[in-house]
């Protein structure tokens, strides 16, 4: 394949995966749900380690870093005509390299899924007892309530769902969305989970507010710790980057994205890291560090004692989980896929007997897992100081700079590749990043892609070492 005909494939790839049914609307709320997930509640946590500034300054570093990797990541796909990582892995680096990076891609989804997991039974197993906490506790007591809730108050303390029937219960639901074909098929429960986590964002906010009017003079000062209880500083900054890491999911979105919203990604990628994620995660991080001082909890959930709003929250976010299993599920399930051997293989394992299958597997297994290993905060602190900087960072800098060395060498084609980059024949949209046209851009992107690239490592490696001094 000559030069010209790799560059023109970066554009006209949209054309052959066939039209999809992905919208700008369904991307924006798929992607949101992958990248925004319950590690919102050990933001405060990381604030209370790293300092009010420096979180700031790692959240705001990190952001730039994640919208460029993604921008990255889709122009490689559409370059390579791969909708995987394992694909442009070995399109770009070689079938060694990709066999590496699918095996650290199936172990990031399996501990993403034990997470979610472990995650969704601890918020869900005692969410009746906490609702029914605050008023069943009031002065005046049960009796004078009436009705259902005097009913439930007089079984109040409710008892906690055994592990074993909330991880069963978890299974049963998710299952059937799991076999669904599709991320975009699942749109629908995305919304759901990003209605769950907007209701403690409100609810955060009202509270915050509520303190603001209550109590304007507070002398309580930020940087105050218990050291002896927390985690040492690099432990900090691979949370915070975990916390936007979507990148599993974004390759497979852009391919099934319309040919209309495949101009619109580089769009859906910045109003979901910027517009969304960033504030987000600043307002909760600094708002639980605000509240409750540098002995926040690591779930900052466990701090509202007697706040049925918050009680009603722990509930949402506990189905939110849930309702993220099914899209890691599937993302596990096709990067797993792409393993068989041939065509006819594949297409038997995405039928529906095959889906079916699949799902199941994976959904048991993370479930004994979950079980059997309750607490994973070591572990998931070691996978974001390696995989996750892996994925988020250095696999997707790598990636484009394989891309940028190819299309260095049609330099010489300049005039005949600009025309048809900027004008493409069929309406599939302009790429997600724009090619250098001087020597000072050339020089720019080559820059961008080591800065990123040796930041993941540098945040890994520091992160990996505190992890190794103090795994706990």
């Amino acid at each position: 394949m000559t030069p010209r005909q790799q560059m023109l494939r970066m554009i006209s790839h949209g054309s052959d995966l066939g039209e999809g049914q992905g919208t700008f609307l369904s991307s924006v709320i798929n992607l949101s749900a992958a990248s925004m997930g319950c590690s919102i509640l050990a933001l405060p946590r990381v604030f209370a380690v790293c300092g009010m500034r420096w979180s700031l300054v790692f959240l705001v570093t990190f952001s730039l870093w994640v919208e460029l990797s993604l921008r990255w990541l889709v122009a490689c796909g559409r370059f390579s005509g791969g909708c995987g990582f394992k694909e442009n892995a070995q399109y770009f680096l070689g079938r060694r390299a990709a066999k590496l990076v699918h095996f650290c891609q199936v172990l990031l989804l399996c501990g993403g899924i034990v997470m979610i997991f472990v995650t969704a039974s601890s918020l869900l197993g005692c969410s009746a007892r906490e609702l029914l906490a605050s008023p069943c506790t009031e002065e005046d007591g049960p009796p004078a309530l009436s009705g259902t809730l005097a009913t439930l108050c007089r079984a109040h303390p409710a008892p906690c769902m055994s592990p074993q029937r909330v991880l069963t219960l978890i299974v049963l639901v998710v299952l059937p969305l799991a076999c669904q074909k599709s991320l975009h098929s699942l749109t629908g429960v995305s919304m759901l989970s990003f209605v769950c986590l907007a209701y403690f964002f409100i609810v955060l906010l009202l509270r915050l507010a509520h303190r603001a009017f209550t109590a304007p003079a507070l002398s309580m000062d930020l940087m105050e710790m218990s050291q002896q209880e927390l985690p040492p500083f690099w432990q900090g900054p691979p949370v915070l980057l975990m916390s936007f890491l979507c990148h599993t999911t974004v390759l497979q979105l852009d391919s099934e994205l319309c040919l209309e919203a495949k101009a619109k990604v580089s769009r859906v990628i910045r109003v979901v890291i910027f517009g969304m994620a960033l504030p987000c995660y600043a307002v909760v991080g600094a708002g639980g560090l605000w509240l409750f001082g540098g002995r926040v909890s690591a779930n900052v959930l466990q701090d509202f004692t007697n706040d049925p709003w918050m009680a009603a929250a722990r509930l949402t976010l506990g189905l939110m989980n849930v309702a993220k299993l099914a899209t890691a599920v599937i993302t596990l399930r096709e990067a797993l896929v792409s393993l068989a051997p041939s065509s006819r293989a594949r297409k038997r394992l995405r039928s529906f007997e095959g889906r079916l299958l699949m799902g199941s597997v994976a959904l048991v297994l993370g479930a004994l897992a979950a079980y059997a290993i309750p607490s994973l905060t070591a572990v998931l602190s070691l996978l974001g100081c390696t995989v996750g900087v892996l994925f988020s960072l250095c696999l997707p800098a790598a990636l484009y700079a394989m891309l940028l060395r190819r299309v260095s060498r049609t330099r010489g084609y300049k005039r005949d590749l600009e025309a048809p980059l900027l004008a493409p024949q069929r309406e599939t949209g302009p790429p997600p990043v724009s090619l250098p046209s001087s020597d000072v851009e050339w020089t720019l992107q080559w820059l961008l892609c080591a800065a990123v690239f040796t930041g993941g490592l540098f945040v890994g490696g520091l992160g990996l070492m505190s992890w190794v001094r103090d795994p706990c």
